[in-house]
Parts: C-alpha cells; structure tokens; sequence
C-alpha cells in the first residue's frame, strides 16, 4: 500500500520532523545551498524535509533509487508538471472551501460552487491524462512502482468514476443554459433565451467585405475573475431561478464531494518536489561536468571514502570552476588532519566532507564520482564565532567550552569537523591542549576533519591521517587548492614565501654586507 514517496511506511512518515536548521547549517554552508530551492519552492513548503536528516538505511535506499529514476528527463518533466498542477488545484481547492463553509453569501454562493467544480474537472483531467501517460513508462524504484500501482487502483474506482461521471454531467447540462440579460438605467434583468437573434454574427457578416488577409489580433485575454464579484452573483442567482434543476444539481455536487481530491495524490504532489527541486538545483552543475553520485551506504566505518568531492555551496558560487578533492580512510583511520598554507581550501575541503555526509543522510545525490559513507547520527562542527564580549571569557575560553560540548554529545557514530581551533594561544599551549584533544577523538573513534596549524598534530598515532594543502611546482607562493595526502611541510613553504619577497637568511645577509 502506497503511503508516502519518501518514506516506505506511514509510521516513517508521521515521524517527528525538525522545523529549525541544525546547528551545523551555517558552518558548512548548508543555508547557502539550500536557499535556492526555498525560495523558488515557497510555495511547497519543503524546509522541514531537509532539515530533518535520516538515521535509518531502508529509507535512504528507498530515496536513492526514486532520486535515480528521476534522473530520466521524460519522467522527470511529466511529474514536474503533475506536481504543479495538482499542487495548485489542493491549495486553491482550501481556500473554496472556506467559502463554502461560511454564512456570508458573498463568498458562499453559486460562483464559487462553479469554481469548485472548474477545478474538480482539472483535477480528474489532469489525473487521467498523467495515468494514460505513466502507464506506457517502465518503472524500477519501488516508490515510484507502488505509486503507480495506488494510482492505477484509484482510476479504476467507483468513487473516481462517480467523479468523473458527474462533472462531465454537470458540465453538459450546464452548457444548455442560455439567458438574455437587458441592463437599463442601472437594472439588470434575466431571462431565458427564446431564440432572440444573435446580432454580433450579423454585425460581422456586414464588415467581412472589408477583410484584407490575416491581420494581427489586438483583442486582449481578460481573466476569468471577476472584477466586480456582486454583479456576477447576483446574475448567476438570477439564472439560477431560471434554471433550478441545473444549478441545484450543482449544489448537491458541492455537498457531496466537498472533499473530492484525494489526500495521498495530493501529498505526492508536494513531495516529488523534494526530489525534482534537488535535480534542478545541481543541474548547471552538472552541466559544468561536476559529478554527482548516489554513495554506498557502509555498515561500518573500516572503509570510507570520497572521490572527486566538492564544495557545492562555492561550486553553485563559483558556477562550476572549482577543484575536486578525494579522501579516505581505512580502519583504524578516523581522524583526517590537514596542514598547509593560508586561503589552500582546507576549510572548504571540511565543509565539502560535512555537506556530502548530510546530503547522504537526506537520501540524496552527492558531489563526487564514487562514494562510500557511514551513516552517522549527528555532525557535530566547531568553527570560528565572534568573540562575546557578555560573557567575559577569552577566545580561547570560549573554544575549549565549546569543545567540550561538541565532545560531550559525539558517539562513535558521529561526524566531528573542528576548523582551526586554539589560534589564540601560544605555540607550546595549543600543542598541549590539541594533543589532549587529538587523544579524546582518537578514544571516541568517529570520522573527523580537523583544519589545523599544528604540523605536529598531523602524526599522532595510526588513527591519524595527514593531508595538505599544496602548492604549484613552477610558483611554491600560488596554492592548487587540491589536498592531498602527504606529511606536512609547512616550513617548505615558508621558505619558499621568504625567497620570493627576498628575506632568507642568505638574502638578508648579502644586503647587509653591502
């Protein structure tokens, strides 16, 4: 039984969702990614499904093969256009009916009776028509493959039939309904049609000897709303009168299908979006030939990896040009530190790690060509903040208290990213404080990055791995902003930046003997 596009069982479903961001939102970017897609999706109401990440494998499989289907574009737009239009017909339908709940006559009337049947008739159209064409596709993922069948079910159906069957009966008898109105002296009377003449046909015939040939249509689409809404309702009661049969047939309609569009249809409508949204947010992307992938979900941490991952946050920025990075880590591996110079992309190579494991927690494609990623049950983040000057503590306070919190809520289970932390202390202090540090992550064993200074960090035992930033061979001062395994050499590089403004010790002292 179909319940939900993005969740297997209705009990998945009902599940509590978050309705703030994580608190790891700002430091990874995650705000900045998803912005787009609130904005241009307003009206879906989506926020809370990527606020909320998963912590079960079934449903983030069951995302992944409806998120690969939709890689199809035939499919992909057919849906796109099902989600609008039904979309747009619930949402109207919401605010008919409040009309027709209320005492006032002005909102409750045979006007709004004929626009909740205008939109019942789109809505059985457009349900058809989608059912016709998405039953001559072949389907794979099981979302999308119970979907159909539910809709199939549903087509096939007395109450559907019974819909369908009224509308178009309404429609008929409604089409046979022909008034004459004379409007004199501010009145307006109604009366049926008797066969007056139809003068504007003759009025036409008189100029049609003066045709040229095909000449541009000047005559203007007006809405179908009304501008002046108590004229138009007191004309239909009017008619009404005349037609009783007719307009209380319409009536009973109203009464009888209040609630005529149907709940699961309508919440598929509104979750699609979830995926279709994501499809075209990273489609430029793409297009610029970033990779994504659909990572392996591990059931351990023994092996994970990333290969050819990115920042997507600086890449939707950066409109594509931006450079790919891997990263690995095999048991008894866990804790990635990574040295090298100032503006190398060692921060961004951390918010890359964080966002691809939160992405992947959402059951979605990733920046990267291959992945392979534990599912974890947090990402816990420690970045720089302003310092707050209310509470009287130093910087360096202020880091460690945060720390401690980070640490306090990690599992092995979590994903740890700590951005250049005690840059506020000596030298002597922060290796003192960072190895303590490095002891603890290496005892909890959860994946973590760790943007650091310290050289010294980057060898502190077999859970350790090293990565730097590097640097161009023909220019050492210009960074390649890819990171790479290898031992840090931070000196090298200093070296190298002393040369080029002429202040090595050789240097120096050949001025001076000067």
């Amino acid at each position: 039984m179909f319940f939900s596009i993005l969740f297997p069982t209705q009990e998945q479903h009902e599940a509590q969702r978050r309705t703030e961001p994580p608190e790891c939102f700002k430091d990874l970017n995650l705000n900045q990614i998803f912005a787009p897609i609130f904005k241009v999706k307003k009206e879906f109401e989506l926020e809370s499904l990527f606020y909320t990440p998963l912590h079960n494998p079934e449903i983030i499989a069951y995302r992944q093969k409806v998120m690969q289907e939709l890689e199809d574009d035939k499919l992909r737009a057919l849906l796109s256009g099902f989600s609008q239009s039904i979309y747009t017909i619930g949402r109207s339908m919401n605010t008919i009916r409040t009309s027709l709940r209320s005492e006032d006559k002005w909102r409750n009337n045979y006007l709004t009776c004929g626009k909740m049947l205008d939109y019942t008739d789109r809505y059985c159209r457009t349900i058809s028509a989608f059912m016709e064409k998405l039953s001559k596709l072949r389907l794979h993922s099981e979302g999308l493959c119970r979907f159909r069948e539910y809709l199939s079910s549903y087509c096939l159906s007395e109450a559907y039939a019974a819909l369908y069957g009224h509308v178009q009966r309404l429609r008929s008898e409604l089409s046979t309904v022909e008034y004459c109105m004379l409007i004199s002296n501010g009145t307006i009377r109604v009366r049926k049609y008797e066969g007056q003449s139809d003068q504007s046909s003759r009025i036409l015939a008189s100029f049609e000897k003066f045709r040229q040939g095909d000449v541009k249509d000047y005559r203007q689409k007006l809405s179908e709303e009304p501008y002046a809404d108590h004229v138009e309702i007191a004309v239909v009661d009017m008619v009404a009168d005349l037609y009783q049969d007719v307009f209380a047939d319409l009536k009973s309609f109203c009464s009888r299908y209040f609630q005529f569009d149907n709940e699961t249809i309508f919440r598929f409508s509104q979750e699609i979006q979830f995926y279709l949204s994501w499809l075209d947010l990273i489609a430029p992307l793409r297009q610029a030939n970033l990779p994504f992938c659909y990572p392996k979900l591990c059931d351990t941490a023994e092996h994970l990896y990333a290969f050819d991952g990115f920042d997507l946050a600086l890449a939707m920025m950066k409109k594509g040009k931006i450079e790919v990075n891997d990263f690995t880590l095999n048991a008894p591996e866990r804790v990635i530190v990574v040295t090298g110079p100032n503006q190398g992309g060692k921060t961004t190579f951390a918010r890359a790690f964080g966002q691809t494991h939160y992405l992947f927690s959402l059951g979605l494609c990733v920046p990267g060509r291959k992945a392979a990623l534990y599912l974890c049950d947090n990402i816990l983040t420690h970045f720089g903040r302003e310092e707050d000057l209310s509470t009287f503590n130093g910087k360096l306070q202020d880091d460690l208290e945060r720390l401690r919190a980070l640490l306090g809520q990690a599992t092995d289970q979590s994903v740890i990213i700590i951005n250049e932390i005690f840059a506020s202390t000596t030298l002597s202090d922060a290796l003192l404080l960072g190895g303590y540090m490095m002891d603890m992550l290496a005892a909890l064993g959860a994946p973590t990055v760790f943007v650091t200074f310290l050289d010294e960090l980057a060898l502190h035992g077999p859970e350790t791995v090293s990565m730097m930033s590097t640097i161009r061979d023909d220019d050492p001062t210009s960074r390649t902003f890819k990171i790479v395994r290898k031992p840090p050499d931070g000196l090298a590089y200093a070296n190298h930046i002393a040369r080029k403004h002429r202040l090595t010790y050789e240097q120096l002292g050949g001025r001076l003997k000067r």
